[in-house]
């Protein structure tokens, strides 16, 4: 890695594709499943509980991906064994139990049935029906899909308002293609890379955001083709190093790697890196996650972004 004196950042656009990474899987999630938009991700503290993706639209439609393995060691892929019965099980259970808290009323069971028809990814799935408490009684729909694959179960639960079910069905089609896609679809090293680069930008201070940086950044050390300029570092004198200063390094080199790595560049993408770390600031400090740095708040203000680059340049 060559530093030269000078720093910068990337604002890649929201439309960028990957939002989480799963390295054990090599699985990368959109920013976008059945329609809905990506929220977060959470993870639970213990491997075995694995972790889950939420989506949503608006109110009405909302989609938790989960994956996870309970601890068990050779899960049966499919969608008709034990394990798939109790997890869908479990989750009528739970519904139930928010039924005798008042959580939700006039709970019923509406089906089940098998989801795509015919494929190699196949999910066991139940509807339910209820009103739900807290919107003053709208009734909701709530899509349970259960299946096994490489030794985890794969749990989506998408709830919705009735009314919107027409809606609702091609949206969870479209859903259930890009999760069976997805699943196909092992990334290689490079484009784990790039996407965890992407992920970072769109999520960096969430639980996506801070696995990505986890990934690229140790890698970042391994290459010389990388140019960092310390004088775009610009921490006021005798300024300690502000909070989450972390955040704009990784922003840095997420802005850049998209730039330098795919056509294997020797040098490149400072400018993309600096505007990276821009955005990245401005996010950090509309969430009061980092102190106030005068000379980034003057250049996240500077309207020729190119210029303003061109000029830092050339200052020492």
């Amino acid at each position: 890695m060559k530093v030269i004196g000078f720093i910068c950042f990337l604002a890649l656009s929201t439309a960028a594709e990957p939002a989480f990474l799963d390295y054990n899987l090599n699985w990368i999630f959109p920013q976008q499943l059945g329609g809905m938009d990506y929220e977060k991700a959470e993870a639970y503290g213990n491997l075995d509980l694995g972790y889950s993706v939420f989506y949503g639209k608006e109110t009405a439609f909302k989609a938790v991906v989960s994956v996870y393995n309970m601890g068990h060691s050779n899960l049966p892929d499919g969608h008709q064994s034990e394990p798939v019965n109790i997890v869908s099980e479990s989750v009528e259970g739970l519904l139930k139990l928010d039924q005798k808290k008042e959580r939700i009323s006039g709970l019923k069971k509406r089906g089940t049935t098998v989801v795509p028809k015919q494929g190699a990814v196949q999910f066991a799935s139940t509807v339910f029906q209820y009103k739900e408490a807290q919107t003053n009684g709208v009734q909701k729909i709530r899509a349970v899909y259960v299946t096994c694959l490489k030794n985890n179960f794969i749990k989506v639960q998408f709830t919705f308002d009735r009314l919107e079910g027409k809606k609702a069905q091609t949206m969870a089609t479209k859903m259930i293609d890009q999760l069976i896609q997805l699943t196909k679809e092992e990334a290689d090293e490079q484009t784990l890379l790039l996407a965890s680069c992407a992920a970072f930008l769109h999520d960096p201070l969430g639980h996506g955001g801070r696995t990505a940086a986890g990934y690229f950044l140790p890698r970042v050390q391994t290459m010389d083709n990388l140019n960092v300029y310390t004088h775009l570092f610009a921490w006021p004198n005798n300024y300690l190093k502000p909070k989450n200063v972390k955040f704009l390094i990784a922003a840095y080199f997420a802005g850049m790697l998209p730039v330098v790595v795919p056509e294997q560049l020797e040098e490149g993408g400072e400018f993309e890196a600096f505007i990276a770390m821009l955005n990245t600031y401005e996010l950090l400090r509309s969430q009061e996650q980092i102190d106030k740095i005068s000379k980034l708040d003057e250049w996240v203000k500077n309207p020729d972004k190119q210029a303003l680059f061109d000029q830092l340049l050339i200052e020492d």
